[in-house]
């Protein structure tokens, strides 16, 4: 099944940049949206040749996947449903300078792939009005929550193309966490400080894993209509000389990821959830990330090949701008639990009270739309 195939690919791209990510700042909070990256990358493949091309679909990890632009097209498909009734947005844009004259060809074949993902605009002549422009439609696409986007000078008349990535999501639980059960309680940031966080608690039935040998707990939250679940990554204590996560950031890999999270390895349990409220923004440069993933041609105008989009010569990817506000707090669903059901049963306790990873995933396609860490309030 090649949407099986290109989930597993996605999540092993996914993995890759959070690892890339956590290399840069061993303690920063990290919020990411790998799959806005790899829709807006298949996209710029197909516009590319040769080494380029290649190098793009091997960072990716597409080389073995048959019909790249339909699974893209069916997993945007999926996925910009839960944008009607969650509070969800991603923008992705591949903005090109229009004086690179795309063929007709070119644009039709990606138009029904990725709709409304590729812009002609002029960099070249209208910098400054283009640069409004973006913020403008930019902030339209989120609600207002992604003001300037592109700061003063981000862009020049040199510009050839840019790929931009918006996204945020607040979070909306099938079970919500009752207002009054938020408490301020100490949250650890490592061995020796902590921080004050709002706490919030709930007691419900939760799928809940483990991995016995690194001493983590998974806990799967299912958002509103549950088809989104955040995923939590919870060590039992800290026990490195940073936040706690390094062993765990080691043995990370698709494969184990995969494992982890399988429905299989986890169990319906009565669960006392401790989390708390945090806000985490992330803002990225990914150039220097893809570039130490192997994707060099694609930035190097001397050697970047555009040509299944363009004849002109000397076209390069010239920036790549990320943005993604995620918002975890206590609105959802009204707390139905059946009477009677507190009885006699054992009770598992997941407290959030120090770092922890977290992914949110789309159920149906199982690709991971937002990931990160939660360091430090």
């Amino acid at each position: 099944m090649a949407i099986d195939g290109l989930r597993l690919a996605n999540t092993a791209f996914a993995v890759d940049m959070f690892k890339k990510l956590c290399e840069k700042d061993k303690t920063a909070n990290i919020v990411f949206a790998p799959l806005c990256t790899s829709t807006s990358l298949a996209l710029t493949s197909k516009a590319t040749k040769g080494d380029t091309a290649a190098q793009i679909i091997k960072a990716l990890h597409l080389e073995d996947i048959k019909d790249v632009s339909f699974g893209f097209q069916t997993i945007t498909s999926d996925v910009s449903k839960l944008t009607s009734f969650l509070s969800l947005k991603m923008v992705k844009r591949l903005y090109v300078e229009k004086s690179l004259n795309p063929t007709k060809e070119f644009l039709n074949a990606t138009k029904r792939p990725f709709p409304s993902e590729l812009e002609l605009v002029d960099f070249k002549e209208k910098t400054e009005e283009t640069r409004q422009q973006i913020n403008k439609s930019v902030s339209q696409l989120t609600d207002g929550k992604m003001e300037n986007i592109l700061s003063e000078g981000s862009i020049n008349d040199q510009t050839k193309i840019l790929l931009l990535n918006a996204a945020y999501y607040i979070t909306n639980w099938m079970k919500r966490f009752p207002e009054a059960q938020i408490k301020e309680c100490p949250f650890k940031i490592n061995k020796t400080e902590t921080k004050p966080v709002q706490m919030m608690n709930v007691e419900a039935t939760f799928c809940l894993g483990n991995v016995k040998e690194l001493k983590i707990a998974i806990l799967e939250l299912p958002c509103l209509n549950k088809h989104m679940s955040m995923l939590i990554l919870l060590p039992t204590e800290i026990e490195d000389d940073t936040t706690g996560l390094e062993q765990l950031e080691q043995a990370l890999t698709p494969e184990t990821l995969v494992q982890w999270t399988n429905p299989s390895v986890m169990a319906n349990t009565k669960v006392n959830v401790f989390l708390p409220k945090f806000k985490v923004e992330g803002d990225y440069d990914l150039k220097p990330v893809l570039e130490s993933l192997g994707m060099t041609a694609v930035f190097d105008e001397n050697v970047a090949d555009f040509s299944e989009m363009s004849e002109t010569k000397g076209v390069l990817l010239s920036q790549i701008i990320h943005r993604v506000t995620l918002e975890v707090n206590d609105e959802g669903d009204e707390l139905r639990e059946v009477p009677g059901s507190r009885i006699l049963q054992h009770k598992d306790e997941f407290k959030a009270d120090h770092p922890f990873i977290f992914l949110f995933r789309h159920n149906k396609t199982r690709n991971i739309i937002l990931a990160g860490r939660f360091c430090s309030p």
